[in-house]
């Protein structure tokens, strides 16, 4: 009885269900084509379009549409709000019967080329297959007339190939084609080192050969349907020939297709032919923020999903190491549908960005999130040693905890429970870089609360500790300068206080030892810059590998996936002042990131250092930002930033030429076990 019971319940839901992930499937397809229209189509930089409004109108009909055609108007309707008779939804072609078409015949004098007509009868490349001979042709005749009429979008890209046949005796200046550019994802908000921007970019093509000999008269016959290859542009503008149409020819030098499905879809410009006037004047990128909406409407709740996506599916360098993105806007557009509430909401935000798994993606700024990831701290230091959660340091000597007590509860609540309760909040490029961070923030909770720590001391007792918790916390200043010559006469500069303007000093300092040991084990203040000439004994010309994602509207056949990437690589300073020759070792960990594991990219090359520790964080590469409704600001990294000879980085971290972890003993023995194993790989080389 039971079973069937179950049976009859599953039999009920399965019509719900199928109804749901089809509502999800359309939605997904207004989200390509609203992204696509919003990167690629030129009218986007030249005008204000209220994009966003567009999809925000269009989303309802979307989601109620009960047939393919429906969702065709719908999708239809927002490519409208642009204003481009090229930029529309294009429904299922019928298809003909196919008909034997002659390529080339002669009409009263006058040599017919049924170009279009022949590739619809046979196929797209069996104009390719004839261009030898159409160029024959098209040499003794006197006239021409070319038929560019065709069925599908395809062949009208495939007319392009008719640029190879001989039509002037002269050069024939072909048009410049205006698209949209992109050079990583210029932020939204404030500036960033990684130079990102955006523009509109007129690309010029060499001009049409000269001929030996080309037709007195030439005629061009298409319908209109379909953008015109830019050497019939450039022969009708240059009075080279004439073009009949019964539509007016678009000015458009290509379109992107999008696949609705049932043989609908939607063609987006994405290039438009210069008309030889004033250059067209761009705007800047720019994101609505939508601050006021803490708990979004539905539509405007799908808007963030669809921007989340979409930026980082155009301009996130590390895309490819993510996996399966396209499976996350599935996931989450039913999540953000039922999103209602500013913490629901908030929620899903963060639990669609940590899919990112990007040690550099944060989204911050609504205020729900400090109820999911609250805000005030304890005055410890709590990491991962020998698989339990350890107090590494305290800031407040007040609290009675020691350096090496185990945290095993926070607030009655096993710690570690409360890490993977909170893990799908949290985005990091590494798992163990992920769980410092939840451990930091499961420690946490409501302003001016007081945090009930289980701990576990050196006897094995287990006692809970009352901790109030405070808003921020400034961990005291190290007395004296930030480098010294230790025993044996090895010199240690600590990264994470040594600024700039000391480097002269410390280089002054510890130029006669015979091993400098830099403390990488933190944030540095820039000293890469400085430091990496001075230690130059490989003579190494660059220092790093850069790679960004570039995004151009293009031009003739382009799909929405079309990019490309800008690489460089980074030269490493140079400076006349004298050269410290003795060994290079730097102390590394997890808390080391970005600007860290650039500098330890910098001593690599420039000194072939040996690096001690554990793996670095695995996220580098100038950070940038967009915003989402309710005051969400999102952060991704901007560049793909690799070693010098193309090794990744990204959710590598430089990894330890000799591995060494903290100990509990260690640390409650007061011992810098890293550095300890440093001063002896100096001494012995082992």
């Amino acid at each position: 009885m039971v079973r069937r019971l179950i049976a009859v319940a599953l039999l009920l839901l399965a019509p719900a269900v199928l109804a749901d992930d089809a509502r999800t499937a359309r939605l997904e397809k207004l989200c390509r084509v609203w992204a696509a229209a919003k990167y690629a189509h030129p009218a986007m930089m030249t005008r204000k379009i209220d994009w966003d409004g567009a999809l925000v109108r269009a989303i309802p009909a979307v989601r109620a549409a009960a047939a393919p055609a429906e969702l065709a108007s719908a999708i239809d309707a927002m490519l409208k709000e642009i204003g481009d008779p090229v930029t529309r939804v294009v429904a299922p072609h019928p298809t003909a019967a196919k008909r034997d078409v002659q390529l080339m015949h002669q009409d009263g004098g006058v040599l017919r080329i049924d170009a279009g007509p022949y590739m619809t009868s046979s196929n797209n490349m069996a104009l390719w297959t004839s261009l030898r001979d159409i160029s024959g042709a098209v040499a003794k005749a006197d006239a021409v007339t070319v038929d560019l009429t065709v069925a599908d979008p395809d062949a009208a890209d495939t007319l392009g190939a008719l640029e190879e046949v001989g039509w002037s005796t002269e050069p024939v200046p072909m048009p410049g084609q205006w698209t949209t550019f992109y050079s990583g994802y210029e932020p939204q908000d404030g500036s960033t080192s990684g130079g990102y921007y955006s523009a509109l970019m007129l690309v010029m093509s060499k001009p049409l050969p000269a001929a030996k000999s080309a037709p007195k008269r030439i005629t061009f016959v298409t319908d209109g349907a379909y953008p015109l290859p830019a050497f019939v542009v450039a022969l009708t503008r240059a009075g080279k020939a004439t073009l009949t149409s019964p539509a007016p020819p678009s000015d458009s030098a290509g379109t992107i297709p999008i696949d609705l499905g049932d043989g609908y879809t939607a063609r987006i410009r994405n290039a438009t032919y210069d008309n030889g006037g004033q250059a067209l004047s761009s705007v800047p990128l720019t994101e609505e923020k939508y601050p006021s909406m803490t708990a979004p409407d539905l539509p405007h709740r799908l808007l963030a999903a669809f921007r989340i996506w979409s930026v980082i599916h155009y301009f996130y360098p590390y895309k490819h190491l993510i996996g399966d993105w396209d499976g996350v806007l599935r996931e989450f557009i039913p999540r953000f549908e039922d999103a209602e509430g500013e913490e629901a909401y908030a929620a899903a935000v963060l639990e669609m960005t940590a899919h990112i798994d990007d040690g550099h993606t944060i989204a911050f700024g609504h205020p729900a999130v400090a109820k999911i990831l609250p805000t005030w701290r304890v005055p410890l230091q709590v990491r991962r040693v020998e698989n339990e959660l350890v107090v590494v340091d305290k800031y407040d000597p007040s609290v009675p905890v020691a350096i090496g007590d185990v945290v095993v509860s926070v607030d009655g609540e096993p710690l570690d429970a409360r890490v993977k309760r909170l893990w799908k909040y949290q985005t990091a490029s590494t798992e163990i870089v992920r769980l410092q961070r939840l451990v930091a923030i499961a420690l946490r909770g409501a302003p001016n609360s007081t945090a009930q720590l289980g701990i576990r001391g050196a006897d094995g007792a287990t006692r809970t500790v009352a901790v109030p918790r405070v808003v921020s916390i400034k961990p005291p200043e190290p007395s004296g300068l930030p480098y010294r010559v230790l025993d044996g006469n090895i010199g240690y500069a600590d990264l994470r206080r040594l600024k700039p303007q000391e480097v002269d000093a410390m280089f002054e300092a510890l130029m006669k030892t015979k091993a400098i040991i830099f403390d990488m084990r933190g944030y540095p203040n820039g000293t890469a810059w400085p430091i990496a000439p001075r230690i130059n004994t490989r003579h190494a010309v660059y220092a790093a590998s850069f790679r960004r994602a570039q995004l151009t509207g293009g031009g003739g056949r382009a799909s929405e996936e079309q990019s490309a990437g800008y690489y460089f690589d980074q030269p490493l300073p140079k400076t006349t002042k004298p050269l410290y020759t003795g060994k290079i070792v730097v102390l590394i960990d997890d808390r080391a990131i970005s600007q860290a594991e650039h500098t330890c990219l910098f001593f690599e090359q420039a000194a072939g250092a040996t690096f001690i520790g554990t793996p670095t964080a695995g996220a580098n590469g100038d950070v940038t930002n967009f915003p989402l409704p309710g005051g969400f600001k999102v952060w991704f990294t901007g560049h793909d930033v690799r070693h010098a000879d193309g090794r990744q980085l990204q959710r590598v971290g430089i990894q330890p030429d000799v591995r060494i972890e903290p100990t509990i003993a260690g640390l409650r023995a007061g011992r810098d076990e890293v550095l300890d194993r440093a001063i002896a790989y100096v001494n012995d080389g082992k």
